[in-house]
C-alpha cells in the first residue's frame, strides 16, 4: 500500500480548505506545523532556514508562500514571486541550508494551484530520532532580528514560533536518540548472535578494516570513498568462496559536497469537491486515482462516486478501505465512506403504477432516459434524478456516455443552486451510476 505524500493533492486540498462564508479565507492557523508566507523571494532564502530547521527538529512542516497571515485569506502568488518559485534552484538551495545547518535537512517543494491561484509550499521531512537535532553551524544577520541565526543554536517549532529549544525538548530529543541507539545496538547483537561469532565480521566505515575471527579484509579507499552511496550489500555464494556483491548506481563525489539532480518544476492542482464528480462523468483517467480517493475523505458528504477510482488505481476493496482508514479526517465520512464500501449500496428506485401526476411523470422521464431524448427541466430535477434511479444495470450500460453526458450538464448547471435535497439526489444518483459500472468488476477482479 502507498505511504502518504506530503504534497500530495489530497493533503494539501484538505490544508487549504476555506470557510463556507468566505471562500478566499483560509481555516487553518499557524501551528507547530504550518507557516504562512505573502511572498516568496530568492533574496530572502535565509529567512526561511530557521522555520525549516526548527520543523526538522520537531514532527516536520510546511511553509505556504501566497497567504495572508493577518488575516487568513488567500493570496496566491504571481509575476515575480511565481517565477523564482517555480524556478526555484534545489541544488543551490540544498547547499546554503546545508552551509548553515547540520546534520542535512531533507525538504521537497511544489506549486500548488488551487482557486484559479497559484501557492508556493516548501515541506519539511522531520529528521530521524539518531539524527536530532539539527544545529546552527554559521551565523547569519538580518535587519529583522528574528531571521538572524546564531551558531550553535537549535531551533525548535513551538506552536505558531521558531526559536531556540527549551530544556525540555532537548532533553526529550537527546533520550530517544539515546534508546534509539540502544535499540540497534540491540538489533545489531541479535542478528550477530544468529550468524554465529566463528562467522560474524565487523566493518569499520572509518578505515576500510573488515575483521573477524575468521580473518581480515581490507577495502581499497577508492571504493571506501564511495561506499555511502552503495543501496544494498549482500555475501553470495560463487565457486564456493564468499563475494561482496555491491548494488546501486556509484558516482564520484568531493567530500561534503551535495549533489542534488533535480530540474522539474513540480506542480500539484488541488483536488476540489466537484473533481471527482466531473472525473467520473467524463471518463477522465486520472494521474492519481488513489490521491482523487483519499480526497472524499474530506468532502462534506460520503456521496461520491469512487469504484471507477478503484478500477483506475487496480485496488482491491480491502486496499481501499485501508487506504482510507490510514486518512486524517472527519471520522463520520470515512466510516460511511468504507461502509458503501462494504455494500452499502444505493438500491434501485421502484416507481409507482398509479395515475397521479407525480407517477405519471417519472414515469414519463425515465422513457425519456431510455430513448435518450431527456428534457432537462429545472423545477422537475427530482422526478428526473428519480426516474434515472429507476433504471436496471442493463439500461444503464448500455446508455452509458448519454446518461454520463447528461449528468454532467445537470452537475454544472444547477448542482450550486438547488435546493440542498436535489443536490443529495444528483449525488446519489451518479454514486449508483458509479456502482452499476464499476463495482461488479472490482469484486470480480479481487475474487480472482
Amino acid at each position: 500500500m502507498q505511504l502518504s505524500n506530503p504534497i500530495s493533492a489530497d493533503i494539501l486540498t484538505n490544508m487549504f480548505r476555506t470557510s463556507p462564508k468566505d471562500h478566499l479565507r483560509i481555516i487553518n492557523r499557524e501551528g507547530s506545523r504550518i507557516e504562512f508566507k505573502e511572498s516568496y523571494s530568492h533574496g530572502g532564502m535565509a529567512q526561511y532556514f530557521k522555520t525549516i530547521a526548527s520543523f526538522a527538529n520537531n514532527v516536520g512542516g510546511y511553509i505556504f508562500f501566497g497567504v495572508g497571515d493577518s488575516p487568513r485569506r488567500l493570496l496566491g502568488l504571481r509575476d515575480k514571486n511565481l517565477q523564482q518559485f517555480e524556478h526555484l534552484k534545489v541544488e543551490e538551495f540544498t547547499k546554503n541550508l546545508c552551509d548553515y545547518f547540520s546534520p542535512e535537512i531533507k525538504w521537497d517543494h511544489c506549486t500548488f494551484e488551487f482557486k484559479g491561484m497559484s501557492f508556493g509550499v516548501i515541506y519539511t521531512y522531520p529528521l530521524a530520532a539518531d539524527r536530532k537535532p539539527c544545529i546552527c553551524t554559521k551565523a547569519y544577520s538580518d535587519k529583522n532580528p528574528k531571521y538572524c541565526l546564531k551558531e550553535g543554536d537549535i531551533y525548535y517549532r513551538y506552536g505558531g514560533r521558531s526559536e531556540r529549544i527549551h530544556y525540555n525538548e532537548l532533553n526529550a530529543i537527546i533520550e530517544a536518540s539515546r534508546k534509539n541507539e540502544e535499540s540497534r545496538w540491540l538489533d545489531f547483537i541479535k542478528r550477530a548472535a544468529k550468524v554465529g561469532i566463528e562467522n560474524a565480521c565487523l566493518f569499520d566505515l572509518g578505515n576500510g578494516l573488515v575483521s573477524g575471527e575468521g580473518g581480515s579484509l581490507i577495502i581499497d579507499e577508492n571504493l571506501l570513498s564511495k561506499i555511502a552511496f552503495i543501496k544494498e550489500g549482500e555475501f553470495v555464494e560463487r565457486k564456493g568462496k564468499p563475494a561482496l556483491r555491491l548494488i546501486g548506481d556509484i558516482q564520484d563525489i568531493e567530500p561534503g559536497k551535495i549533489v542534488v539532480k533535480e530540474s522539474t518544476k513540480k506542480v500539484v492542482k488541488a483536488i476540489e469537491p466537484g473533481d471527482v464528480v466531473r472525473a467520473f462523468l467524463r471518463d477522465d483517467k486520472v494521474d492519481e486515482p488513489i490521491e482523487y480517493l483519499r480526497s472524499i475523505c474530506f468532502a462534506n458528504t460520503p456521496n461520491n462516486p469512487f469504484y471507477f477510482l478503484l478500477q483506475q488505481a487496480q485496488l482491491s476493496t480491502n486496499d481501499a478501505i485501508n487506504i482510507i482508514a490510514s486518512v486524517f479526517s472527519r471520522k463520520s465520512i470515512k466510516k460511511k465512506l468504507i461502509e458503501r464500501i462494504e455494500g452499502n449500496i444505493i438500491p434501485q428506485t421502484k416507481l409507482s403504477i398509479t395515475d397521479s401526476d407525480v407517477s405519471k411523470k417519472k414515469r414519463a422521464f425515465r422513457e425519456e432516459w431510455l430513448s435518450q431524448r431527456l428534457n432537462i427541466k429545472e423545477d422537475e430535477l427530482r422526478y428526473i434524478l428519480t426516474a434515472l434511479m429507476s433504471l436496471t444495470k442493463k439500461d444503464v450500460i448500455s446508455r452509458e456516455r448519454y446518461i454520463r453526458n447528461k449528468l454532467l450538464e445537470i452537475y454544472d448547471t444547477y448542482f450550486e443552486k438547488v435546493k440542498s435535497t436535489d443536490a443529495t439526489n444528483l449525488r446519489k444518483a451518479i454514486c449508483r451510476i458509479d456502482e452499476l459500472l464499476y463495482r461488479d468488476k472490482c469484486m470480480n477482479e479481487e475474487t480472482v
